[in-house]
């Protein structure tokens, strides 16, 4: 409490003697300032030591209204009257050295200025509410407060409820019944109606006096205080730490924090199922409080060597898990937190994956090379199996992470953040990369051909891994033959994946120097296009350049281990080549950089024959949709209703297939975002009755599947059921919009 300086001017040459006390709790009193009067009387008083005074001021502490009483100091000659006001989060206390008449005038006469004083300074309006009568007073910083007009207010039961929010009015009805029936405090939080129509938030505080010989109500006194800001810090605070937890539980990695002294502080979902200890019995406690001694000990241990190291540790572990052996891949190390009073302290995250099924998928792994036939059928369920179950939580982590970025979050969260979704990224990569292999090795890969811009595709290419090799400090060129056709046929998304590939891999293995990306016609085949990608990098050794277009190969082990990788993009790289009708190749000397290469057909379109909607239609511009999305997923709801929302279109939310046809029933849509894999009725069948309701126009709405099924054949299954297009999950934003550009206009 921050004694005003008026009040301490007003009081210090008073006759009468004044102190301002201050509860630190209930056992602990504190005087923070009292005038020579007080001291002259009691000296250096300690309120501690006054049980009965003490006593006195927990007692005012339950009403707003002064108090008056007489007290016999400890150690005092004579009783003194005393009178309690209520100041800020404190009392003032005045106290006379006799009773005559006199004195008491001049405390009457300070007495209104000092409630007056403390009403403002604490940002009371008060209330007095005659219940016999009806009638309720309010101060005019009621009115300021409320942001409403005495008229509108009014001044019955029947005015104020009717301005208080629907969903609060039982509460505030049943409060004021409670207390006024059973003498329980008042004391309830609840929105109240402004002039402009928007609620605010108060707090109100109050007590009843009653009827000594009927005990029955007679009025209602006390205060309102606006807590709207209050409300909206915690509203903001609850859902940014419900939506971290929310995705921290979608990942399939167990995580835990805990704070500097041990005590854990967050404890996902994971990791409850790995430990077999709940959440709530985690948090606030110590390894020794709810692991065995032994488990305890060894991970205080593990925890000092991170926070002695300063860094992330890494290691395997082997568990049993619900009687069956484990495999876990786990790390913690130390994370600084800044605290409130601005310091700064050094707690502790963690984490473990669980690797079991990386170690049985190298084990099919081998077996398939033994079993060729056998191995093709384990792989490809197995992808679709990864394919459909990583993707569903990726796509949560890296759509949620994104929009979080776009929120106001402070240095070290949007740190945090970006590192969740550089991490997601990445894993989606790598899973990307098997995919793409699987379906070159299984001969499933269909290329498209369509006009398209050659020079447009190289820009792209140049203007995304430009930059990055720029922060490495490298020279970054392009050249490229002025007899190229502007416009030639092809796939240009896997002439784009080919490229990207070879060049990222030029950057990431060179430290200094230059990359060059070289485009020219072919000298050997007519009708063919050469790409280079030149570098002066590490260089390859020429007893090594035969394995690198080998899948899960590289030319060096050392190479994983310093620049990581799965050994595929190169492998991949070829199959599309060849697959595109061409040759790849690599010419490189150790030490002083490569050359990898590769020709493909580049027959010249006519400008004419390029899709001119696709280049020049912008997606953005865009008319709200009426939307209904059927996902059963609580994760993705939440990230596609954030997405179509800030797109400017209105969500429907349908939890399985036969919600979705319940929502259809009863009105209109304009279109259908529908998952494959859902309870109940999957996607595909309930697209296959949505088309079999006949004449009905809505047998003709538009569908499309939004899935995290990405292997060969899903889309011809979707298709197939009846759906008009497919998108994958993680959500491309702009295939999102192209495709819900697309199918608006039918």
């Amino acid at each position: 409490m921050d004694v005003n300086a008026a009040l301490i001017d007003l009081y210090q040459d008073s006759e009468l003697a004044v102190a301002f006390i201050q509860r630190q709790n209930d056992a602990d009193w504190q005087i923070l300032w009292q005038n020579p009067t007080a001291r002259m009387l009691w000296g250096e008083y300690d309120i501690n030591l006054d049980v009965e005074l003490k006593l006195r001021l927990l007692s005012a502490l339950q009403t707003l209204s002064a108090k008056s009483f007489k007290h016999f100091p400890l150690q005092g000659v004579q009783a003194y009257q005393f009178i309690l006001n209520h100041y800020q989060d404190g009392f003032i206390l005045q106290f006379l050295s006799n009773t005559e008449e006199d004195v008491r005038l001049e405390v009457a006469k300070y007495d209104e200025a000092v409630c007056h004083n403390a009403i403002e300074a604490a940002g009371l309006a008060l209330f007095d509410w005659d219940l016999l009568e009806d009638k309720i007073h309010y101060t005019d910083l009621t009115y300021k407060i409320c942001e409403v007009s005495p008229v509108e207010m009014g001044n019955t039961k029947q005015a104020l409820m009717a301005r208080i929010h629907p969903q609060d009015v039982n509460l505030v009805a049943e409060e004021i019944d409670a207390h006024l029936e059973t003498k329980w405090p008042l004391n309830l939080d609840f929105r109240l109606r402004s002039s402009n129509g928007q609620y605010i938030w108060l707090k109100l505080t109050g007590r009843a006096q009653w009827e000594p010989e009927t005990d029955l109500p007679m009025r209602l006194v006390g205060s309102l205080r606006d807590i709207s800001e209050q409300k909206r810090t915690e509203q903001t605070v609850y859902q940014r730490e419900s939506l971290i937890e929310q995705i921290f539980d979608a990942l399939p990695v167990s995580i835990y924090v805990k704070d500097g002294h041990g005590c854990f502080r967050f404890f996902s979902k994971q990791t409850e199922a790995l430990t077999g200890v709940s959440r709530n019995k985690a948090i606030g406690r110590t390894d020794f409080e709810i692991f065995s001694t032994e488990m305890a000990r060894q991970n205080i241990q593990l925890d000092a060597q991170a926070r002695e190291a300063g860094k992330l540790l890494m290691s395997e572990q082997k568990r049993i898990v619900d009687g069956q052996p484990h495999c876990f891949m786990t790390g913690r190390g130390p994370v600084t937190i800044q605290n409130l009073d601005q310091t700064s302290s050094t707690w502790l995250l963690g984490f473990a994956l669980d690797i079991t099924e990386r170690y049985k998928m190298e084990e099919d792994l081998r077996s398939a090379k033994l079993a060729a036939e056998d191995a093709t059928k384990a792989k490809s369920d197995f992808l679709s199996v990864m394919s459909h179950e990583i993707r569903t939580p990726l796509n949560a982590v890296i759509g949620t992470s994104s929009l979080l970025l776009d929120s106001d979050l402070r240095k070290e969260q949007i740190q945090q953040m970006q590192m969740i979704k550089r991490s997601g990224e990445h894993l989606l990569y790598l899973i990307n990369d098997i995919l793409d292999f699987n379906k070159l090795d299984s001969g499933q890969m269909q290329l498209e051909h369509r006009a398209f811009s050659l020079f447009e595709q190289l820009e792209t290419v140049a203007s995304i891994l430009g930059p990055e090799a720029q922060m490495k400090g490298l020279l970054f060129k392009t050249d490229y033959a002025a007899e190229l056709a502007p416009f030639i046929w092809g796939d240009e998304a896997r002439l784009r994946q080919v490229l990207l590939n070879l060049m990222g891999n030029s950057i990431k293995f060179t430290e200094k120097g230059s990359v060059t990306l070289r485009v020219s016609l072919s000298k050997k085949t007519p009708g063919y296009g050469r790409f280079e990608i030149r570098d002066t990098g590490i260089g390859i050794a020429q007893q090594n350049i035969g394995k690198l277009f080998s899948e899960f190969m590289q030319a060096d082990s050392s190479t994983t281990r310093k620049y990581g990788g799965t050994g595929l993009g190169l492998a991949i790289c070829k199959k599309l080549v060849e697959a595109m009708k061409g040759q790849i190749g690599v010419d490189s000397e150790v030490g002083k950089g490569s050359c990898f290469w590769f020709e493909i057909p580049t027959p010249a379109a006519a400008s004419k024959a390029v899709d001119e909607a696709n280049l020049t239609q912008n997606f953005d511009e865009q008319r709200p949709l009426d939307i209904l999305v059927a996902e059963d997923n609580l994760s993705n709801q939440m990230l596609i209703r954030a997405i179509l929302t800030k797109l400017g279109h209105k969500i429907t939310l349908a939890n399985n297939g036969l919600e979705a046809l319940k929502q259809l029933a009863q009105r209109d849509f304009d279109l259908i975002l529908m998952d494959m894999q859902m309870p109940e009725l999957d996607g595909l069948e309930a697209t296959k009755r949505i088309r079999a309701l006949g004449d009905n126009v809505k047998a003709t709405i538009p569908v499309i599947a939004l899935t995290a099924n990405a292997l060969s054949g899903d889309k011809e299954r979707v298709l197939d059921a009846g759906m008009n297009d497919y998108l994958t999950k993680p959500i491309d934003i702009h295939a999102l919009k192209r495709a819900l550009w697309k199918w608006s206009q039918v």
